[in-house]
């Protein structure tokens, strides 16, 4: 038997192309994401270990569209996370894979931070019994380092269905999240929504606990950098949106600042969308109070804020600059990006509400 080369090389960038469009790019800090796939259209999975918990999350997709998502039942015990998205996304979501064998060759698929995929050619190395990192049972361990992989992958089979989710052992090995047990999680989180109660402990799964992000004033210096939770060790930490809200009372009667009604977070642009935007840098909409300028003038959590009048949103002290007392009432022109299309619209500044 003759075995090309290239024909397998060929099979090979038609599974990543194919598979790709699920892959999701979850931002957690600056310049720092884990990956995630889609689930289903409104769903994103990705590891427990490797997530951060926060508020809310910054997904971009393969396209190099964002879209923003708020977190969804954990499992610790199987390390697996849920991701609700905000709007449903186009899928066309692999099969599971019918049978896993010694020695099969796999494709192990991750995002990198722009949403582009990223592929490693690996085998099925054994089926080890563990009690972590895969749950109590039998896991699928590959003939990979642990420290390549990246948590939250996709794991294919040679035909292209889903294997699992990549992770990594407690030992350090790289293992494979078997797809079944990824839909019994799914369907347990699921239930729970439609029920309108969280899971049971006999579901292994957590709600996070996240502290309500904090209602950052502008008082009359400088507007300070948005706040960063410090980690304790070397993990990733996800970076707290700056809250555009109400501020600290002014002595003396002083005047109000303008207020547009959105929270925003610095972002930094996909590079295969930067060239569009024009700027490497911007402020993503996280929140937007109802009935404020930027929910009247149709801005909506995802959008990504370019400029306001051709003043770019993205230095330290530029909102704060261009919010001035002196803003108030005036009609401005909003220039966004969503879903990778550039967009403006007419925004009307007002005072902030009072205390």
């Amino acid at each position: 038997m003759t075995l090309s080369l290239g024909k397998v090389s060929e099979a090979v960038t038609l599974l990543v192309a194919a598979a790709a469009p699920a892959l999701t790019a979850i931002r957690v800090g600056q310049n720092m994401h884990v990956t995630g796939f889609l689930w289903r259209n409104d769903l994103v999975v990705t590891t427990d270990q490797a997530l951060p918990a926060a508020a809310g999350y910054t997904i971009v997709l393969a396209s190099g569209a964002l879209i923003s998502a708020r977190p969804g039942p954990r499992d610790p015990v199987n390390n697996l996370a849920s991701l609700l998205l905000d709007s449903s996304v186009p899928l066309n979501a692999p099969e599971p894979a019918r049978s896993a064998t010694i020695g099969s060759l796999v494709m192990v698929m991750a995002a990198d931070f722009d949403g582009s995929p990223t592929a490693r050619l690996t085998m099925i190395h054994g089926f080890p019994r563990t009690h972590g990192g895969g749950g109590t049972g039998t896991a699928i361990a590959l003939d990979l380092s642990g420290k390549r992989v990246s948590h939250g992958g996709m794991v294919l089979d040679a035909e292209g269905r889903l294997l699992g989710l990549a992770s990594v052992s407690p030992g350090g090995d790289a293992i494979v999240v078997p797809h079944g047990t990824i839909a019994r999680f799914v369907e347990a989180a699921t239930s729970g929504q439609q029920n309108g109660t969280a899971a049971s402990p006999a579901q292994t799964m957590t709600l996070p606990t996240v502290a309500p992000i904090p209602q950052v004033a502008m008082p009359s210096q400088a507007m300070a950098q948005p706040a960063m939770t410090q980690p304790a060790t070397p993990a990733p930490v996800a970076e707290q949106p700056v809250q555009w809200t109400r501020p600290v009372p002014v002595a003396n009667g002083g005047s109000n600042r303008g207020w547009l009604g959105v929270s925003l977070q610095p972002i930094t642009v996909p590079e295969n969308l930067a060239h569009r935007a024009g700027q490497r840098t911007a402020r993503q909409v996280v929140g937007v109070t109802r009935g404020g300028p930027a929910d009247l003038a149709g801005l909506r959590s995802g959008d990504v804020l370019l400029s306001l009048d051709g003043a770019s949103t993205s230095g330290n002290h530029a909102l704060r600059a261009f919010l001035a007392p002196e803003r108030i009432g005036h009609q401005v022109e909003v220039r966004l990006m969503r879903e990778g299309l550039i967009h403006s619209t007419i925004l009307t500044v007002s005072a902030q509400p009072a205390s």
